[in-house]
């Protein structure tokens, strides 16, 4: 056919472009990204700036040393001071600050998990997709051998004057038709394997290909609970700081204080008196009047962002709840498509297909029935993959929606 050499070129370069492969599994897909995704390495290191922000919150100010010396350039007389000033809050400011960057760091590590919890659902989904390729290139493969053997019985048949050449140029085109289709699948696979190798974080040279087949459809029987998600964890936690957050900011009303001590010495003479040294130890307290500056503004600020905290946190669930029921609801239907398929279609559309080449065998039913009959089969099974596919991706989305799907440790 004059698509194959592009169709062979295609192939070429969607097996060998990237150099050494690496065979995976569904799951082996998810652990070798949450191990090698540059993404998540980097979303891993907002642990450490929280951590950080921990370890520095909760700490009082630094005390203040204060030194002065004066001098009588025409006398003897001179006066040195030096005191220390440690401010400290009046209110439980420190309590709040280290618990808001307590909240804050749990905040960060149930991100990270969800990040976790995405990134495997989004590797399992990519490698049911590159399995259902497979099997429609596979079919696409099966059917355009089935229509090249039909081609050449109408051509013959032409021919010879049995039957129309425009059944010859009808059957033809559909060989095209498959061999374009093959063309899309090709490039698609492409797609996907350029999607897959960035997901997964691999070195140039390597090309990460999935083995196996896609199984049989099976709907899990239990229906976890999705408040264990590490996003709703997040927004917990989330919410949990910005209420502790409007309490720092109401502890701020009132500016730290001071207290120290200081101690000085005067050195003075008085004519005709020698030289007297006087020294005084002496006890400071600064006390802040909040007068022009309550911190009203941020009050109304940490208020403001702790009720949109709130708000999130009802979306998740929320939304959390969704994606289990759509879930759940798209497995059940293609559960149903796959059976009316299994039970009733396929096994009709495979009976009548062997009746047919039983009857062609026996000279009772022309070639074109039988062709025929066998590539309405091969469509079937295109269909049944294609559901076959769909079916497993609701699947991942729903095991990922409950947090039931193990997440590999990376």
């Amino acid at each position: 056919m004059f698509l194959r050499p592009v169709f062979l070129s295609l192939l070429t370069f969607t097996s060998f472009a990237f150099g050494a492969n690496i065979t995976l599994s569904e799951e082996g897909a998810a652990a070798f990204a949450l191990k090698h995704n540059h993404a998540l390495a980097a979303a891993r290191l907002t642990l450490e700036e929280a951590r950080g922000r921990l370890r520095q919150s909760g700490r009082l100010s630094n005390p203040e040393l204060e030194l002065e010396f004066n001098s009588n350039p025409r006398s003897r007389e001179s006066a040195a001071r030096a005191a220390v000033l440690q401010r400290f809050p009046l209110t439980g400011r420190l309590r709040y600050e280290k618990a808001v960057s307590s909240a804050q760091l749990r905040a960060a590590e149930e991100e990270v998990r969800d990040a976790e919890r995405k990134l495997a659902a989004e590797a399992r989904g990519l490698a049911v997709r590159l399995r259902a390729l497979k099997g429609q290139r596979d079919l696409r493969s099966t059917q355009l051998a089935n229509i090249t053997e039909l081609s050449n019985f109408l051509r013959k048949s032409a021919e010879a004057g049995e039957s129309s050449s425009t059944d010859a140029l009808q059957v033809e085109l559909e060989s095209r038709q498959v061999e374009v289709e093959r063309l899309q699948l090709s490039a698609e696979e492409v797609v996907l394997s350029g999607e897959f190798r960035l997901l997964l974080g691999v070195a140039n040279g390597e090309c990460p290909t999935v083995s196996g087949e896609l199984p049989d459809p099976s709907i899990p029987l239990p229906e976890a609970n999705p408040s264990p998600r590490p996003d709703i964890l997040a927004a917990q936690s989330r919410a949990e700081a910005g209420r502790l957050m409007v309490r720092e900011q109401q502890a701020r009303r009132l500016e730290d204080v001071g207290a120290g001590l200081s101690y000085s010495q005067e050195r003075s003479s008085d004519a005709p008196n020698p030289v007297e040294t006087d020294r005084i130890i002496g006890f400071r307290v600064t006390l802040p009047l909040p007068l022009w500056n309550r911190n009203s503004g941020r009050i109304h600020e940490a208020a403001a962002a702790a009720a949109r905290a709130e708000r999130e946190l009802e979306d998740v669930r929320f939304t959390a709840t969704q994606e289990v029921t759509s879930a759940k609801h798209a497995m059940e239907a293609y559960a149903k498509i796959l059976a009316a398929l299994d039970s009733c279609v396929l096994p009709q559309a495979k009976k009548l297909e062997e009746q047919l080449r039983a009857s062609y065998s026996a000279g009772q039913t022309p070639l074109l029935e039988a062709l025929r009959s066998r590539s309405r089969w091969l469509d079937l099974q295109r269909q049944r993959l294609d559901a076959l596919r769909d079916f497993h991706l609701a699947r991942i989305r729903y095991f990922s929606a409950t947090h039931q799907h193990p997440v590999p440790t990376p």
